[in-house]
Order: C-alpha cells, then structure tokens, then sequence
C-alpha cells in the first residue's frame, strides 16, 4: 500500500500544470494475479473529454515474466500505448510493444518486477467517452497455456494413434496383413506434430515462476497431466515408427535378396532393443525375419555357382551371425556350411593377395636398389623369398571341399599356381646373384671395374644388377658426400670437417676429369652446410642455454663460462672461399658474445628481478645476488637493467634525491648463513638539492616490525656511518630508536650534506634470518620542536 502511494505522490509531482491529466483509479491498482478488474472511481467510469490526454500509473508486477492485460472496449476513440518512462510527452516515447494475439479485442503488455512502475499513456482522445476499461495482471505462462489448452488438447488427441495393430500383432493379426508404408508415414506425421507440441510446451515451461512447482494449482496441474500424456504417446510413437519402417523396409525388399541384406543392421538394432516391445510383437517380427533368412543359403549358392573371378566374396553372412542368436534364432548346418566356406575362401584369398604384396616388396627391394649391394643383400633376399615360397597358402581348406567343383575356387587355385611359379622364377635368379655379388664387391674393393664389367656381361639376365653398379664414381662421391651430411645431421662437425678434407683430396675415381666438376660443386655445398650448420647450431644452443638458465639462481659465474657461448666448432680446413668463410666464424664469435654479455644478462635480470619484487620472500636473497652476479658480465647500454642491478645490490648506495619522499630499499645480507644470523646491510646517496649552502638533513627509515620490535630494549643495528664516519647517539647526534609509537621508524641526524658530492649513509644490522627486508627510507630538513 506504501509502494502504490509513493507512486501516485510522484505522478502528482510529473504531473504539475503539463498537459496531461492522471487518472487515479479507486480502488487502486492492485498487482495480485488475478482476474479482470474495472477500472472505475468512486464506482465510476472515467469520463475522457475530447482532444484531452491523460495517463494512469500502473505498479509493477510482484514477479518477472508477467503480463498486463487490457480490455478497452471503445478503443476506437482512443490513442494510446504502455511505457516505462513517461516525462508528460516529453522527449522520445519507447512503447512498450503489445503482444496480444488479438488486438482488436485486447491488449497484451510484457512486465517485470524490475521496473519501478509503468504508464498507460492516452494522447488522443476522438471525442467525448466514458473509459470502459478492466486489466488484469497474470504470470506470462499462464496465460499462454491458458488460452493454447484447449488447442493443445485437441493436438494431443488428433495426433495420437491406435494401439490396435501393436497390440494385436502375432496374436490375431498377421505382420503381412498391416500397411506398414501407411502405418510410418501416419506415425511419421503426426510424430512431427507432437514433437512440434512438446517444443511449445517447453517454451512455457522455460518462464515457470519458481514458486509453482509442486503446487495445486490448476493451470499448472492441466500443464503437468498434459505434459506426461505427451511424453507417453511420443514414446510409444517413437517404437511404433521403428517398428512399422522396419517391416515396411523389409517388405520393400521382397525379391532382392541384396536390398534385404541392407536392412539387417536395422533388424540388429530392433532386436537389441526387444526389451522395449511387448513379446508379441518382437516375436512375430522374428517370424518374418525366419522367412527371409531361409532364403539366405539357396541365394549365395546360385550367385556363388556363377562367380567368374578369384576375388573375395562379399557376403551379409558376418551380420546374420550376429543378428541369428540376438533374435533367438539358430544356424542350420547348409548355413553353418556356407559360412564357414565364405570365410574360408575370402581367407585364401587374403592369405594369396598378402603373399603377392609381399613378393612384390621382396623384387621391389631386390631390383630397384640403386646402390651397391653388399655380400649378403641378395643372401637375405633368398631368405625371405624362400620363406614366401614355403608358407604360400593351398586351397585344400576343408571348408572349401564341398563347393571345390565352383569356378572361383579353381580360378583362386591358379592364382596361386600362377604365384607359386613367378616365386621359382625370381629365386633362381637371386640365388645366381647371391653367388656373384662377393666376387663383384672384391673387384670392385680392388678397384677393378674392368673385372665387375665382364662379370656382369656373362650374366645378362640379371640385368638387374646393372642400375646397382653403373656409376661406380657417381657412388663413391655420393658415399662420402653422404657420410659428411650424417655426420652434420649428427652435429659430428669434427668427422664432417675430416671427410670434407678427405673428399677434397680424393682423386681415386674410375674417370677423374669427368666427375671433378661435380666433386667441387658437391665440396662447395658442404662446405657451405658445414659453415651454415656450425652457425645455427652455435646460435640455437647459445638461445637453448640462455632460455634453460635464464631463471638459474646459483652458480651464474659458472653459466658464462659454459662452452654454449662459444662456437660448436671451430673450423680448421677451407676448400674454396676461404676468407669469405672465415668472416662468417667471426662474426659468429661476436654475435655469441653478444648473447652472453648482453642478450642472457638482460633476459635473466629482467625475469628474475620481476619474481624478486613480485615476491621478495621467495628466495628473495638468491635472486638479488643472482641478478647483481648477472650484472657483473653485463656489457648493455639499458639503463633500467643496470638500475635493476643497482637495486639488489647492498654495496651500492641508493640514489634519495627528493625530500620528504620515501624511497623502498632492500636491506640484503652480505653473509651467506642459511640457517643462522647473518649481517646485512644497505646504503643511501643523500643528494637532495636544496639553496641552502651547507644543507641539514634528518633522514628516517621506516623498518618492518620484526627488525624493530625490539630496538626499545636493545639497539637494532650493528652500525651507522655518514661518509665513512661512525654515528652514535651522543653529541649532536640523535639516532631516534623506532617503536610502536612512531610506526617503528628511526629517525637519524642532523646530517650536514656536500651539495657537489656523494653522502653516503650506510646501515648495518644482523639478524637470525636468511631473507630480504623491504625497508623505507626518507629525508626532510630538521624539524625544530617547541618545547
């Protein structure tokens, strides 16, 4: 009641002297769900004067997903829409679309509990008219459902099918006397139709308020009975439909023995799922299927009798072997004889295609090597070929016995005697070669290509053995230029360097003059891979070491002096450009010197100082004195690396030029005992400008609680020198101890600074710790105190 009077104190403000009138209705508004309510005052219809506008306040609904229903019964007097936001007129006007199905007759408005109110909006009025208005506010799926359930209803029930022939099927109707085509396209249609409405309803469903669930309430109970009416009848249609296309399928396949083998996958589908149809049904299923299945031997007998070829017989008999049993159905022994020859035969078959591959890689290797053999390539050649030979397969398999008199099988008999002989052939002649190749490969050790010659010429029918040794010079330059590329790939660059020499002083060639030309074109390429090689090797192992170490936190001295920042070989022999080969090495050297002293340091500084500030507990002492170690080899220009260095290390004084600002130092020790105390240390450069001639300063440093809890009882620092002096807390000298009531800070001096040099102040402290202190250090011109 709150909520709608604050609304109507704030249309009165809106409203003012602007040109539109707000209608106050009485009762007021109310946003309960429920039926149609008028829309009156004192009992009475608005009375709207012609070209007057008004507007009425409607309050938001108490949940998402409603809607606000208007009936206006002489609405073509009027103009009208439904906001959000409604400023008298003013500005641009969002109308809040109307979704009713039936405009004419009422208007149907989107609304949510988000919004702080709406406006009913009547800028024209035609002529003098009472306002016959009622509204209604009502959750968006009630009235959805509400006025699609009768229509619903009738879907259901015109959509859905008679049980009558599933039922009655192998009882006292016959699979053969039901229209199975009509019975799957009926299903089919009206299975679309219902999956159509199961769609619709989920859409309702979607913007159910929480609170309806598990409820009494009638619209929603309507939607639950609904609901599991459809989802049975979709079942049931659903095993309707595979049941009545796969008798239709089968029908379909009367006569075609091979269209029938098609659907077998589909009959292993049914009977998989038989648990989901009643016995009757998947019984008489089966009955057809027994049918088609005595069909089965007499089929592949006569299109076996006629097979012409010696190539596998494709058959569905591997499918009926699975689909017999799963039907509850069993093999007689014509089938079981047939199968076991079908497997059989396609057996053979692969056992005789498997033998001729296998020959045909044996003469492949054998015939098209186009290198030298040694003594026993063509021993290991007969090996195998006279294994071929021996496991070649026979077509006396048993199961072939009963059909041995059908052309296939006497035409697979002859593949493999056709196979048998081209074996006998080939192994004759390798044996002959295995006989001369030792005395071949001795003349040839020997030098002696006169003798290899007249060898090969006395046995002109291996002439496969020519292409082996026709360009003896050819392979002995393809040899050694070959052991240079291994020894390369390798990273053997010592042996490719020496066989690179080797080859450059070989001139044992049968025609020396005809193959130099080649020779010093294959040495100048080596030569350069070798050179080429020794440069990307250094390189990536240089970037290799670098990317592995480069978060390495010990032993750094030791990473410089790794043999990665040096060449993976240094070159001792030059064939040809020598000079021009030379410059490469050296540039090498100078771009791995370039890695190490500024390309490592830097990578590794960068990293390891970002995991330092990130984390200064975190091995934060190793990773300081790693970068200040890294610093010592680095021979960059980037300042922001050597203010990185500069940072972690203690020794080296921290720049505070500005005053009363604080500047972070880390206090690092200078001792190395992990597991006791240990002395650290750190220094500040007071080199703050100021006009002053002999510039005083009082310098404060901000400790962590753990260095400073103590200092009341016992002095916290080993030692505090200005410029190499000692400073103590005497004389005109203060050291203020730090404590809880000065935010543990301690306050050094006066400082007299030189303007035109360094003032150092250096702090040293020890601690039972191992670890880096983060410390603040800041300095301000003396602070007189009045007393």
């Amino acid at each position: 009641m709150k909520k709608l009077l604050a609304i109507s104190l704030i249309s009165m403000l809106l409203y003012g002297c602007a040109a539109y009138k707000e209608l106050k209705p009485e009762p007021e508004i109310n946003p309960v769900e429920n039926g149609y309510i008028e829309i009156l005052k004192d009992a009475k219809q608005f009375q709207l004067k012609k070209d007057k506008k008004y507007f009425i306040v409607f309050p938001p609904s108490m949940q998402p997903n409603f809607y606000l229903i208007l009936k206006i019964k002489n609405r073509d007097q009027l103009n009208y829409y439904l906001t959000e936001v409604f400023d008298q007129g003013k500005g641009r006007v969002i109308e809040i679309p109307d979704e009713s199905p039936e405009p004419g007759v009422e208007n149907v408005y989107p609304i949510s509990n988000d919004v702080p109110r709406y406006y009913f909006v009547i800028d024209l009025v035609k002529s003098d008219v009472l306002l016959e208005m009622e509204y209604r506010y009502t959750a968006r799926w009630r009235y959805t459902f509400e006025r699609e359930y009768a229509s619903f209803s009738r879907t259901l029930a015109q959509n859905s099918i008679s049980h009558e022939f599933y039922e009655k099927l192998g009882v006292s109707v016959k699979a053969d006397e039901v229209d199975w085509q009509k019975e799957a396209d009926q299903v089919s249609q009206k299975l679309k139709a219902l999956t159509e409405l199961s769609s619709r309803l989920k859409k309702i469903e979607e913007i159910f308020p929480p609170n309806i669930l598990n409820t009494t309430d009638e619209s929603y109970q309507n939607y639950l009975t609904l609901k599991e009416t459809l989802e049975a009848e979709v079942a049931f249609q659903k095993k309707y439909q595979q049941l009545a296309r796969l008798l239709n399928e089968e029908r379909q396949t009367r006569g075609d023995m091979e269209a029938f083998f098609g659907v077998i996958p589909a009959f292993i589908d049914f009977f998989e799922q038989k648990e989901n149809f009643s016995k009757n049904v998947w019984m008489a299923v089966r009955d057809v299927l027994k049918k088609r299945i005595d069909q089965v031997v007499p089929y592949y007998e006569q299109r076996l009798a006629q097979k012409n070829d010696a190539k596998a017989i494709k058959s569905a008999i591997p499918q009926l072997q699975s689909l017999i049993p799963l039907a509850g159905l069993t093999f007689d022994e014509k089938f079981k004889q047939l199968a076991a020859f079908i497997e059989g035969y396609n057996q053979t078959v692969d056992q005789i295609w498997t033998a001729k591959k296998k020959f045909q890689t044996i003469v492949n290797q054998a015939e098209k090597k186009k290198t030298m053999p040694d003594n026993m390539f063509f021993s290991e050649i007969v090996t195998r070929l006279s294994k071929l030979q021996y496991t070649l397969p026979r077509v006396n398999h048993p199961a072939l016995r009963p059909y041995a008199h059908y052309q296939c099988v006497k035409l697979l008999q002859k593949e493999l005697q056709k196979l048998a002989a081209q074996i006998k052939i080939k192994l004759d002649k390798y044996r002959r070669a295995d006989s001369i190749v030792p005395k071949i490969n001795v003349m040839r050790d020997q030098n002696n290509i006169r003798g290899v010659l007249g060898l090969l010429k006395k046995n002109p029918d291996l002439d496969f053995l020519y292409p082996m040794y026709r360009e003896l010079d050819e392979r002995s330059l393809k040899s050694q230029a070959n052991s240079i590329r291994k020894a390369l790939s390798l990273g053997d660059f010592t042996a490719a360097e020496l066989t690179l020499k080797s080859l450059y002083n070989d001139k044992n060639f049968v025609d020396y003059q005809s193959i130099l030309p080649k020779k010093k074109k294959v040495l100048a390429n080596l030569q350069d891979s070798l050179i080429t090689a020794i440069v990307t090797q250094s390189r990536q192992r240089a970037l290799k070491f670098i990317e592995e170490n480069v978060t390495t936190l010990q032993g750094i001295d030791d990473l410089y002096n790794n043999p990665a920042f040096y060449p993976v070989h240094e070159p001792t022999f030059y064939a040809y450009q020598k000079e021009q080969n030379q410059q490469k090495i050296k540039a090498l050297h100078a771009e791995l010197n370039r890695l190490k002293t500024v390309v490592f340091p830097e990578m590794a500084i960068k990293k390891i100082y970002a995991q330092f500030i990130a984390d200064p507990d975190q091995n934060g002492v190793l990773k300081a004195r790693a970068i200040v170690a890294h610093g010592k080899y680095y021979k960059g220009t980037d300042s922001s690396i050597k203010n990185r260095i500069a940072e972690c290390d203690p020794n080296i004084p921290k720049l505070l030029n500005k005053p009363k600002d604080y500047r972070r130092i880390f206090a690092l020790p200078v001792t190395s005992n992990s597991a006791g105390e240990n002395e650290f240390l750190f220094k500040v450069n007071l080199r703050i400008p100021s006009p002053a001639q002999y510039p005083i300063f009082d310098v404060y440093i901000k400790l962590p609680k753990e260095l400073a809890q103590t200092a009341a009882n016992a002095q916290w620092y080993k030692s505090i020198r200005f410029n190499g002096k000692e400073l103590k807390n005497e004389d005109r000298f203060t050291i203020v101890a730090p404590g809880p009531e000065n935010n543990y800070e301690c306050q050094v001096g006066p400082l007299q600074i030189i303007k035109t040099s360094n003032n150092i102040l250096e702090v040293r402290f020890t601690k039972k710790a191992f670890k880096v202190y983060q410390i603040s250090v800041m300095a301000q011109k003396p602070i007189i105190k009045k007393h």
